[in-house]
């Protein structure tokens, strides 16, 4: 029997909990995006937000003196605009006609896990396109600039610290050559080099990268440096003493191609796992959801509505560094 007005709010249901499986299970499976980017609600479509750098104040206070109040170098505001995105999904009344219900489903749940994979794809794009300036096509066809608040890329040899003279370069290094493929001396390197990461007031302000993100190809790779008992390749068996330092791997699938389909599969990243949120930002005014149309027309089509509202960026830089393999 056809399916007629009457089964609108029964279909309606029905498709709202469909497509939340489909997208709850997706992101169970975006296990590093979840990870690296602080993902909050906003109801405002431009979020500006403000980095402090080098705040300081605690000092010695002798009996009956006034506390110091702190001070910073303040530093940097970037702003995030949020885009919406979304299709229309029509029930047309010729798929009721004929209780097409399986195409309808399959309809319906095919482009919630389209949705899910370019969010997902957008998320690694930040970090795949951070290697330079200049603007790209994004996943959803949309200009971005990967330009941050120092106009410097995400990763970048002379990120400026603050409003002082100081640089910093989170583009990982092997103790010769930025951008190295992904080795244990390169991993060694730059944690030893995080860990004396100063603020624009000369304090020491350790970054514990303690977080590892390849693609697939480097996956075997990853595991080998990070939990064999000796070290790999060496003929001695000398101890790896790596093993255990780096707390998290993130296999994540979008980082072996960029949104254009260039390969980028010799790319590598490292993190302060409890910081680097403090770096990669997104916010949502919508998150993935269809919704039912507003009217229900007899001889028309039902059209649902797929819709995303969001935005993502980066901020500060030092807790995040990333390789393209290629030194």
């Amino acid at each position: 029997m056809a399916l007629r007005v009457t089964d609108y709010s029964a279909l309606s249901t029905y498709l709202d909990e469909v497509t939340n499986e489909v997208r709850d299970n997706k992101i169970a499976d975006m296990q590093a995006a979840n990870a690296l980017f602080s993902t909050l609600d906003e109801a405002r479509r431009t979020h500006i937000e403000q980095i402090l750098h080098g705040v300081k104040g605690i000092e010695e206070v002798p009996d009956g003196s006034d506390f110091p109040r702190l001070t910073s170098d303040e530093g940097d505001q970037f702003t995030l605009t949020q885009s919406q995105y979304g299709a229309i999904v029509p029930v047309t009344q010729l798929m009721r006609d004929w209780d097409l219900f399986d195409q309808i489903t399959e309809l319906a749940t095919s482009v919630m896990d389209e949705a899910m994979d370019k969010l997902d794809q957008s998320f690694a794009d930040t970090l795949l396109y951070g290697f330079a300036t200049t603007a790209y096509t994004d996943v959803w066809g949309k200009s971005v600039t990967p330009s941050g608040p120092d106009s410097d890329g995400l990763f970048s040899a002379t990120h400026s610290n603050g409003t002082t003279s100081t640089t910093f370069s989170n583009l990982i290094n092997d103790g010769s050559n930025n951008n190295p493929a992904l080795t244990r001396a390169a991993i060694v390197n730059e944690r030893a080099r995080a860990l004396k990461f100063k603020d624009p007031q000369g304090l020491v302000r350790p970054v514990r990268l303690d977080t590892l993100i390849v693609g697939p190809d480097n996956e075997d790779l990853a595991e080998r440096l990070l939990y064999s008992t000796q070290i790999p390749g060496e003929a001695n068996n000398d101890l790896n003493a790596l093993k255990g330092k780096i707390k998290k791997l993130h296999v994540w699938e979008r980082l072996d191609l960029r949104s254009d389909a260039t390969d980028t599969s010799a790319y590598w990243f490292m993190a302060d796992g409890s910081k680097v949120r403090k770096t990669l930002k997104s916010y949502f005014t919508q998150r993935p959801a269809l919704t039912a149309p507003n009217q229900v027309f007899e001889n028309g089509d039902w059209e649902y509505k797929l819709r995303i509202v969001y935005s993502r960026g980066f901020g500060y830089a030092p807790y995040l560094r990333g390789s393209t393999g290629t030194a």
